[in-house]
């Protein structure tokens, strides 16, 4: 779908002092400096620099021998000399400021010479049939006869699969067994021309000469050596050229009817080939390869009339097209054309065309596409091919025609040169184009029919006599009646026409600072265009002739360039051929293929094989300059595409997008973005089909009907369901719905800088489905949409649903017994229901309705057994009513719904409904159907009682034996749950000796639970014995409590005899563990230091042999076990024997163990936590010591505590360190990422720290101190 452009043309003259029989030679020297180098036929070798300077001559024939003739020169860019072969056999270089020398001599002399690529062999074909292999230094490597009658090398060889006339030759026929003797024609004239051409790899060389009256050719390896011989073929010519990527070897071949280019295989055999559009009277004079190998240039000559024609073909899809024809009339006839290799400059497409009168045109191609520009649904996307005379038409918004075939096929006079689409279109004409050809016309054609599509010529202009080939170019249709061109003379200059009648009319012309590569229109200002020149810089121009500088360079050439808006303003994009995209002046990426601006988007494609999209606005534009960056962007969306496909368009306002692979085929995808993009905008417009129908093609979720506006869809709901009449679209939606935003999910990229329509709707499905129902239950032709109705009730999925669908059906199929004819009939609508619901589960729901007319109607659409169910039906039809739907429930595993039924059953029931009730736990149920003052009532209650009572939860057995009367177990379930107040509470009217059993039970229990204050109550309030109250308190450290009782109970003697002994008891205790908890944490604190210093110098030292793990056998290395110390992270093994062997190991204190600084640091963690639990104790001790007037032993024993508490504060940064945090949490890591399938691992060394014990202890703050007193 590429058409061959001109991208650039630069003219220049050259002095060849009339000479017209000169050789070329084109190269690069130092500095990338381009320079042309001739020889005459005189041996005047001239060098002319790229504005057509000459820098020096030399002249050869003063060395050579006489009567000698030049047969090639070749600019060799490795040594920067010229290399020029002599028909006598001498060799001359010339070096890069003129000096010659002579090289070598062949004494045979030279018909034909050909450097290979690499510049590392000569081949020579001297005067008697030769072939010279030689080195860059013109030392002979081979020498070897060419008219020998040898295959070579690589001789054919037959198997033995049959005979020629024994296989299948298709449409060939019978006739293609007789193998034809190919003979010499002796009636023609004998061209005895010598053709070298090598492959691009100068791995092998071809040589066409003639052999037999036959024109042959041979192929050879680098070292000379014979490979193969082509087959015979009447009417080859001399021309020959290896196609540089290797495929084929091209010549031409006059047949009977037709002249072609012929090509063949490195093997010599044909391979294909394609006609030549001229006429009897032209013959090829040369055939040459452009460096990349997609143009085949064709040099013609009509005799008659002595004009010269320069074709170019490409091949696409397997078809040559015809894309350009240069015609030069006898007075600038050509003397040489050249393909440049530079891979700097546009893809090598550089031609030089040398002519006769001296003048050397370099032409520089780019691929494009040419298409419409409109930016509405009336733009078809119509893209045209040039083939030759023939314009191939493709309008993509209709159908997509694969290549070479084509929608449209416009046959015109003249070849096409180029085709340009008008820039501004309106509405009626968005697919207008003109067509610039070969012989000085312009051609404009209008759309007349959209499909199929068709085009009538609208208008025909001559333009001005050229003087070469394209020297105007760079055509713009700025608006209607306004045509821009460039045209080269002297200078570059920028000529606007407009259109009176059937002709230009001259309107301006202005003068430019350099070439102009490409030009684009403004997108929304008719008289501005805007044009890239050829240093990168962008200038403005606008209708009139006023020129203006932009602030936007690219910095480099652009084949690719457009112009768009972004939110109003004005952006710049450009392609380099080397992948540079460029956005106005700042490189955004390096690695593009292709671009194309959509409507609302803007498409990329890279290098890596990825279709990039994003929305033309600011953020979409940032996104993709901090692409290559950040590789990701929610802006940007990304999908992956055939290998080396490119962009060829995008249907504006649609979401169509062509692709063209490599090979020339085309492919067509949607990408997501411009379909949401498409479908956000019809829903907006409230065009719910064409949306529906766009999102059913694509397979779009969609809930982003209801989701992408939905108080907008609400409000709409009956333009909704006007819009899709279709029974089966409408179900398609409801069952699709689901209770998730897809705007904020798979398509919140598409929706990013949205702001939420409306509040998030929770339990959608529910309220679409009311929604839809509702509203369909309004319409007239509600009885035509019974299966959407349907499909609300089963997508909401409730029994309750199920049931209004069963109903629904027994209503048509009551209204089709009384003779009502309906749309859609019971039987359809129970089809359709049996089709969503599985008609098992249908049965079941029919049944639970207890309405067998129903379950047989459901049962006889089903595949169903009857034996299955009529005997249960008969049987349950002979049941009463009540039990009846108790068998149905409890069949159907309702069990809180039988339960109720066996209820309603009666008394008679009540040892069964016991018994079912039991079995499935029913109790709860149960209750709420009975009165508390009910028989079956208690009888339930003490089972449930029971039940809870099996289960531990005594609170809640106690509370259900309460509500049942039944008081002595609810006692014993109070008592058990230490419920000591509700127990109390229900045993008031016990006797009083089981009532102080009772309360003993319960202060015993309390006090092994450590609730001594609560046993202190029981005993002081119900117990009623006043010494066992004060010896409690006593025992219990509750001293305050003590003197209280010993005063209220008017035992005084007690506070001297017994408090005051057991509290200085506990004094000196406290006294004692204060003591004990300060040396060990100073102990343990200065232990850890020195273990931490150890470890950190030298860890290995500090361990003891007799702490080694037994499973080091697990390790490849001890040394490594010895030196991970405490930081070692884990480890597997064998037994739990063993793993209970290692957790005992692993906190030892010992000193030199393996682990003693995880010891260490467990052992402070606990001595700190229960130093700090002490407080209220020693307050409590202290407070009664001050009570006793010891004032001195209370000041000591929190002047200890104090002191020890203070220091372990202190030492809380040391300890717990921030490396002792994050080491063990890495630990603890390592230990948990265990692969799948490993062994199970054990946490060993500090990753055995539990987590409260990585760090500090959390020490909340309790007045304790009596700072009063002190």
């Amino acid at each position: 779908m590429k058409n061959l452009n001109l991208w650039d043309v630069s003219i220049k003259n050259i002095n060849l002092n009339g000479d017209d029989d000169s050789l070329f030679a084109y190269g690069h020297v130092e500095g990338n400096e381009k320079e042309l180098y001739a020889c005459s036929h005189n041996l005047i070798v001239r060098c002319f620099s790229e504005n057509g300077v000459e820098k020096w001559t030399e002249n050869l024939s003063e060395l050579s021998s006489p009567d000698n003739k030049a047969v090639d020169i070749t600019f060799l860019p490795l040594t920067g000399a010229v290399c020029v072969g002599l028909r006598n056999g001498e060799l001359f270089t010339i070096g890069g400021s003129g000096e010659s020398d002579l090289v070598g001599v062949c004494d045979s002399g030279i018909r034909a010479m050909q450097w290979s690529p690499d510049e590392e062999l000569l081949v020579l074909v001297t005067k008697d049939m030769k072939s010279i292999v030689m080195s860059c230094t013109f030392d002979p490597i081979h020498e070897m006869e060419l008219a020998s009658q040898e295959f070579g090398e690589k001789q054919f060889i037959t198997v033995g699969w049959g005979k020629k006339e024994t296989q299948f030759h298709g449409s060939e026929g019978k006739k293609a067994r007789v193998k034809a003797e190919v003979t010499a024609d002796t009636q023609g004239v004998i061209d005895d021309t010598i053709k070298i051409t090598w492959r691009g790899d100068s791995n092998l060389y071809a040589i066409g000469f003639n052999l037999d009256g036959l024109r042959r050719f041979k192929v050879f390896d680098r070292e000379g050596h014979l490979q193969y011989t082509s087959e015979k073929q009447q009417g080859l010519e001399s021309n020959l050229c290896w196609r540089p990527s290797g495929n084929v070897i091209a010549t031409t071949q006059k047949l009977p009817e037709k002249y072609v280019i012929a090509f063949f295989e490195k093997n010599g055999l044909k391979h294909g080939g394609f006609d030549i559009p001229v006429n009897n009277t032209t013959i090829v004079e040369d055939v040459l390869w452009s460096s990349d190998s997609e143009i085949i240039t064709l040099l013609c000559r009509d005799t008659d009339i002595n004009i010269q024609k320069l074709l170019l073909f490409t091949m696409g899809n397997y078809h040559w097209y015809l894309k350009q024809e240069l015609v030069f009339k006898d007075d600038k006839n050509i003397s040489k054309i050249l393909w440049g290799n530079d891979f700097a400059e546009a893809n090598n497409k550089k031609l030089h065309v040398v002519l006769k009168n001296g003048k050397h045109v370099t032409y520089t191609w780019i691929w494009n596409v040419d298409h419409s520009k409109g930016r509405t649904e009336k733009d078809d996307a119509v893209v045209v091919v040039i083939d030759g005379k023939k314009l191939l038409l493709n309008g993509f918004r209709q159908t997509v025609v694969p290549p070479p075939m084509a929608a449209l096929e416009i046959n015109l006079e003249a070849v096409a040169n180029s085709v340009h689409f008008v820039s501004h279109p309106c509405q009626d004409d968005a697919n207008t184009f003109f067509v610039v050809t070969s012989d000085c016309k312009l051609l404009f054609y209008d759309q007349i029919q959209k499909f199929p599509l068709q085009y009538t010529l609208s208008r025909t202009i001559d333009l001005e006599v050229y003087n070469f080939p394209f020297q105007f170019y760079n055509w713009c249709w700025l608006s209607r009646d306004t045509v821009l061109c460039i045209k080269i003379d002297v200078c570059h200059t920028i000529i606007e026409y407009k259109m009176v009648d059937e002709k230009f009319v001259n309107q301006n012309e202005e003068i430019l600072p350099t070439a102009v590569m490409r030009i684009e229109c403004h997108p929304t200002d008719l008289s501005i265009a805007f044009l890239l020149l050829k240093n990168g810089d962008v200038l403005k121009y606008t209708k009139g002739g006023n020129i203006e500088p932009t602030e936007v360079s690219f910095g480099v050439p652009s084949p690719k360039f457009s112009v768009f808006c972004v939110e109003d303003d004005i952006q710049f994009i450009g392609l380099t051929h080397k992948g540079q995209l460029y956005l106005d002046d700042t490189e955004a990426m390096n690695n593009v293929s292709s671009f194309f601006v959509h409507t609302h988007f803007l498409l990329i494609t890279t290098l890596q094989h990825m279709l990039l999209s994003t929305e033309l606005s600011k953020a979409g534009i940032n996104a993709i300059r901090e692409y290559s960056l950040k590789n990701e962007s929610a802006h940007i969306y990304k999908r992956k595409i055939e290998r080396g496909a490119k962009l060829v368009i995008v249907v504006p306002n649609d979401t169509r997008t062509i692709f063209q692979m490599p090979r020339g085929n085309l492919e067509t995808i949607q990408p997501r973005p411009l379909s949401l993009k498409i479908i956000g905008e019809l829903l907006d417009s409230l065009k719910y089909h064409e949306a529906f129908d766009l999102m059913r093609k694509q397979r779009i979720n969609l809930n982003l009907i209801f989701d992408h506006d939905p108080d907008r869809f609400v409000q709409n709901i009956n333009v909704f369901l006007e819009s899709i009449k279709n029974n089966s679209w409408l179900s398609l939606f409801l069952s699709d719905l689901e209770n998730v935003n897809v705007t904020k999910t798979m398509y919140g990229s598409s929706y990013i800088d949205k702001k939420n329509r409306a509040t998030e709707v929770s339990n959608k499905v529910q309220k679409v489905c009311e929604l839809v129902r509702y509203s369909l239950s309004m319409r007239s032709d509600t009885d035509s949409r019974i299966l959407p109705f349907l499909t609300s009730f089963v997508k909401t999925n409730t029994v309750e649903d199920l049931e209004s669908a069963l109903s629904l059906i027994k209503d048509l199929k009551k209204r089709e017994e009384s003779g009502s004819k309906l749309p859609v009939g019971s039987d359809e609508a129970l089809k359709y229901l049996l089709y969503m619901v599985d008609v098992n589960n249908l049965f079941d729901v029919a049944l639970g309705m207890y309405d067998f007319h129903l379950v047989l109607l459901v049962a006889n659409k089903s595949q169903k057994d009857p034996k299955e169910y009529i005997p249960m039906l008969n049987e349950l039809n002979e049941m009463k009513e009540n039990y009846k739907r108790f068998s149905i429930n409890k069949h159907l595993k309702r069990f809180d719904k039988a339960v109720r039924c066996l209820v309603e059953c009666g008394e008679e029931k009540h040892e069964e409904l016991k018994t079912f009730v039991k079995f499935h736990s029913l109790y709860r149920e149960a209750l709420s159907l009975f009165s508390p003052d009910s028989k079956i009532y208690k009888q339930i209650s003490d089972d449930f009682g029971s039940y809870l009572k099996l289960k531990k939860q005594f609170v809640e057995a106690g509370l259900v034996y309460e509500r049942g009367c039944n008081y002595d177990k609810a006692i014993d379930c109070y008592k058990e749950a230490l419920e000591w107040e509700l127990a109390i509470n229900l045993a008031q009217a016990w006797p009083e000796e089981s009532f102080k059993e009772l309360c003993w039970d319960l202060i015993n229990a309390l006090k092994e639970e450590k609730r001594l204050k609560e046993a202190l109550t029981i005993l002081e309030q119900y117990y009623d014995n006043k010494e066992e109250t004060i010896k409690f308190a006593i025992e219990s450290g509750q001293y305050k409590a003590a003197i209280r009782h010993c005063t209220q109970f008017k035992k005084c003697v007690w506070r001297e005899e017994n408090l005051l002994p057991a509290l200085l008891d506990d004094f000196q205790n406290l006294q004692e563990l204060v003591q004990t908890n300060w040396s060990n944490f100073i102990r343990h604190r200065d232990r850890l230091r020195v273990v931490r210093e150890n470890k950190k110098n030298n860890p290995v030292d500090l361990y003891d042999g007799s702490f080694a793990n037994k499973d080091s056998d697990l390790y490849s290395d001890a040394g490594s076990t010895l030196a991970s110390s405490s930081r070692g992270s884990s480890r597997s093994f064998r037994s739990s024997k063993n793993r209970r062997k290692h957790e005992r190991k692993v906190a030892s204190l010992k000193e030199g163990s393996q682990y003693e600084d995880v010891a260490l640091v467990m052992a402070l963690h606990s001595l700190v936590l229960s130093s700090f639990d002490l407080r209220p104790q020693v307050k409590e001790v202290n407070v009664t010591l001050c009570c006793f007037g010891k004032d001195k032993e209370a000041f000591v024993l929190q002047r200890n505590l104090d002191k020890l508490l203070k220091e372990m504060k202190d030492s809380f940064n040391e300890i717990w360190t921030d490396e002792l945090v994050l080491e063990a949490t890495n630990a603890v890591i390592a230990v948990q990422n265990v692969p799948d399938g490993g062994p199970a691992v054990i946490p060993q060394g500090i990753a055995s720290l539990e987590p409260h014990v990585r760090i500090a202890p959390l020490i909340k703050e309790v007045s304790w101190k009596l700072d009063g007193l002190f």
